[in-house]
């Protein structure tokens, strides 16, 4: 039985990921599930990462070569579930949440099983600004029972490595930035889709002072468009927008 407590508590006092990722490994494997791994399906910008598949991982080595040998990111039925929804599901699961597989995915299936990978569960962790997360756990012997609560358990032990994978990298790699209050106005207005000139009226200052102000945040934030800022700012938590998912080019 998992004490998910001290699991928890082993995992948020890990020194790195890798050691926080092994205890999740050898958790999972006392659950059947000895094949785990880890993929960034979008870039993830606040950790100035780009998309991986399987960036930890401890699925055969000879299975990975040939999956990206032949181009499987792009075919894989399972990634395409992660991208579309969030949360755990079987791998045996896939044609009919995706209302049959094509040939390729159907070929590439087949060839995981015969890689050992056996009894899959896919786990989508979908977070801000459209950034996805998958995992994938399997077991090399087979004949591991998933039922309702273990897809549930397993979901819960990953999730949890991830929110420590996200927290841990983000302070190694997120630069501190500070935004004056009234560069934080200005951009929290533009991000909820205001022109120069709305925003200038709203905060009583002019046209050519909110462009100022717009080109210190490109300098601090280094990026080049009022789109790039706000994406980078929320994701840094700099700015908290009614409507974040409305940016506009500024006119």
């Amino acid at each position: 039985m998992v004490d998910f407590v001290q699991y928890i508590a082993a995992i948020n006092n890990a020194d790195n990921v890798e050691e926080a990722f092994n205890i999740m490994q050898r958790i999972l494997a006392s659950l059947g599930f000895d094949r785990v791994v880890y993929s960034l399906i979008t870039d993830h910008p606040h950790l100035h990462q780009k998309r991986g598949h399987g960036i930890l991982r401890n699925y055969p080595e000879d299975w990975m070569k040939y999956y990206f040998s032949k181009g499987y990111l792009d075919v894989d039925p399972v990634i395409k579930i992660i991208k579309q929804k969030s949360g755990p599901f079987l791998w045996e699961q896939v044609p009919k949440l995706k209302n049959g597989i094509e040939r390729d995915e159907h070929i590439l299936m087949e060839e995981a099983r015969e890689a050992k990978l056996l009894d899959g569960i896919g786990l989508s962790l979908h977070g801000t600004c459209g950034q996805i997360v998958g995992m994938g756990v399997a077991s090399s012997a087979g004949g591991t029972m998933a039922d309702k609560n273990t897809l549930g358990l397993v979901y819960a032990l990953c999730s949890q490595f991830h929110i420590f994978y996200q927290e841990k990298e983000r302070k190694l790699h997120t630069e501190v930035i500070h935004l004056s209050r009234r560069e934080k106005e200005v951009l929290t207005w533009a991000a909820e889709g205001k022109s120069k000139t709305s925003i200038g009226e709203i905060l009583n200052i002019s046209d050519d002072t909110v462009k100022t102000y717009i080109n210190r945040i490109y300098l601090k934030l280094g990026v080049n468009s009022i789109q790039l800022a706000v994406i980078k700012a929320v994701m840094l938590g700099l700015i908290h927008p009614n409507v974040p998912h409305k940016y506009t080019t500024i006119a």
